[in-house]
């Protein structure tokens, strides 16, 4: 399991080596090299110049995935320090590099996170004050550099000047980890995510620095600690399938895709919209699915008249309409669902599966008390419902 390195704003996007699950057009020593010194520079705060060395990273592997997937997370991170307009052009700029980098290699969990973030905010954990922060920046730019005791030691500050920081933590585990002191790396990971339980980095490192002594077993029910905390982050689910391969367990990606959308205009009207790649074939059952998920939803807000609605019941009602109508129509006319995750889908549901399969492989941060219900009510489940069935997100 690789160590991962930590960049602000977006921690979990970059990893210069990815899971060979993943590999497509690999990015080569040269391409690696210069995201190095893209991610080295944007730990700086010099976005300009770490977008250039991405984009030399590219040239040098101008069939692999990751030099467009960093400049995806580049401009992400940057849209969150931008003014509104430059904001959108940032983020409708990393959109597009994410679904490049998605084209070059189907399934990559750095341009799937990036477009996660994108669609549906991470989970919000606790935030510095800006001096502490400042402290931080100067750790992670020597983090960057590979000078890891003197990153450590400005870790160790931010610790003091604000125990609750668990990103803090993380650094310092870090730092412990890059030096090959598992067990001190293991403590600081652990603590991290004693003091922030939805912070999915925090598990994942612990799992890195337990692999890293052998502790199999120990390692992989940290992932799934890191998933319960939040689904949606695709790196986690990532460790677990490299773990799990290498004990001839892989995970097989579900790539589900909506396909439609419910947005409220300006008017206060919901309106809807199907991606473009979902209109190629508007006679199919797969189309009708995706559209009535959207029309139940706008159902569903229209009815509530402006109250709260729960967002996780909305989406169950959306996919048990969508998929009574499908049955439908293969009743009436013999098609059937041809999308292999919406037919994966479809028999998780026939398994009494749908709820949790909405949980863990289409979550979004709204569902996330139903996710705690869940699980409260079902001890063990998420692990039973992996192994059971072999899927991630």
């Amino acid at each position: 399991m690789k160590p991962h390195r930590i960049l602000p704003l977006l921690p979990l996007l970059f990893s210069v080596a990815l899971p060979s699950a993943f590999a497509f057009e690999p990015c080569n020593d040269a391409c690696q090299a210069l995201v190095r010194e893209g991610q080295a520079l944007q730990a700086q705060g010099k976005g300009g110049e770490a977008y250039n060395k991405f984009k030399a990273a590219s040239g040098a592997s101008p069939g692999a995935a990751l030099p467009a997937s960093s400049a995806a997370g580049l401009m992400v991170s940057m849209s969150l320090a931008a003014k509104p307009e430059q904001a959108e052009k940032l983020r409708a700029g990393a959109r597009d590099m994410a679904n490049q980098a998605a084209r070059m290699e189907p399934g990559d969990p750095v341009a799937m996170e990036v477009l996660r973030q994108l669609d549906d905010p991470p989970f919000p954990l606790h935030e510095a004050a800006p001096e502490t922060a400042a402290i931080r920046s100067q750790a992670e730019v020597l983090f960057a550099q590979q000078r890891y005791p003197d990153a450590l030691k400005k870790y160790e500050e931010v610790m003091r000047a604000d125990p609750q920081y668990s990103m803090a933590w993380i650094g310092a585990g870090d730092c412990w980890f890059m030096q090959k002191d598992w067990a001190r790396a293991e403590a600081m990971f652990r603590r991290a995510g004693e003091i922030e339980p939805r912070n999915g980095q925090a598990w994942r490192f612990l799992a890195d620095a337990l692999a890293a002594q052998g502790k199999r077993d120990a390692a992989e029910n940290a992932l799934l600690s890191g998933i319960a905390a939040d689904p949606s982050q695709r790196p986690s689910w990532s460790k677990l399938a490299s773990l799990r391969a290498s004990a001839s367990l892989p995970l097989k990606p579900l790539q589900l895709r909506r396909g439609s959308h419910v947005a409220q205009g300006a008017d206060g009207k919901y309106q809807v919209s199907v991606d473009d790649w979902a209109l190629k074939a508007p006679e199919t059952p797969d189309a009708a699915l995706r559209l009535t998920l959207a029309l139940v939803e706008v159902n569903r807000r229209n009815a509530a008249a402006g109250k709260p609605l729960d967002a996780f019941e909305v989406e169950l009602d959306a996919w048990r309409t969508a998929l009574k109508v499908v049955g439908e129509l293969k009743a009436k006319d013999g098609k059937a669902l041809t999308d292999p995750a919406l037919l994966k889908m479809q028999a998780l549901a026939n398994d009494g599966q749908l709820e949790l399969a909405i949980l863990l492989l289409a979550f979004r941060q709204a569902y996330r008390p139903a996710l705690e219900s869940w699980s409260a009510a079902h001890p063990g489940g998420i692990k039973a419902f992996i192994d059971r069935y072999g899927l991630q997100p």
